[in-house]
């Protein structure tokens, strides 16, 4: 994909980096020479320029991107400028971060096509690892249903797929298995799960939580 990425603090210099690095095409930017220096030799391009200023934008050809995402600091009236200018421009799809809920409602209302908090999204991780030691999340398929790596507990220790019945008493599926670090797609209701085993589950969050807590 064709990336812009505006403003380099910890958040924009790290998607940046990383989306670089699974082989998208970025370009990043921000107005501080420092920022672009410390960044371009890990991403495809990158130009020091203020994104708040329409004729910098227009030099960008920002209808050539797939995604922009805005990265820039807390000051709201330089995302709402940066914002607006690159609605009129034509920008495809554009992805904000915000530093509170009201930053979030005003840049979703002015056009933003997703938004981040990311403080708020790390709190609520944090919150469920250190409440469910046991659950790893790897991916949210959408708010009800995730893809969750679950320790075996004790009370499932020696007992068959077919014998917990986890579709039919938690309404989860289990689909693969990580014994001694390697990985398989479940396929035998007879499997036995056995300690040390983690099993990689589909389901909502909270039935996850009754099943394995």
């Amino acid at each position: 994909m064709e990336i812009c990425v505006i403003g380099l603090g910890i958040f924009g210099y790290e998607i940046a980096k990383k989306l670089t690095e699974l082989g998208n095409n970025v370009l990043a930017v921000d107005s501080k020479p420092s920022k672009i220096n410390d960044i371009k030799d890990e991403v495809t391009e990158a130009i020091i320029g203020d994104a708040t200023n329409p004729d910098v934008l227009k030099e960008l050809n920002i209808k050539d991107f797939d995604v922009i995402i805005l990265g820039m600091g807390s000051k709201l009236e330089n995302l709402i400028l940066c914002l607006t200018y690159l609605k009129k421009l034509g920008a495809k799809r554009i992805i904000a971060k915000a530093n509170s809920l009201i930053q979030a409602e005003i840049l979703e209302k002015i056009g933003a096509d997703e938004i981040i908090l990311p403080e708020k999204e790390i709190a609520e991780k944090l919150a469920h690892k250190l409440s469910n030691p046991n659950i790893t999340e790897l991916l949210s398929l959408d708010e009800n249903l995730k893809l969750i790596e679950v320790k075996v507990p004790k009370k499932f220790t020696g007992k068959t797929l077919r014998e917990l019945d986890l579709r039919k008493r938690y309404n989860i599926t289990a689909l693969m298995i990580k014994k001694n670090s390697k990985i398989k797609l479940i396929t035998d209701p007879e499997l036995k799960f056995e300690k040390g085993d983690e099993i990689i589950v589909a389901g909502n969050v909270d039935n996850i939580q009754k099943a394995f807590n």
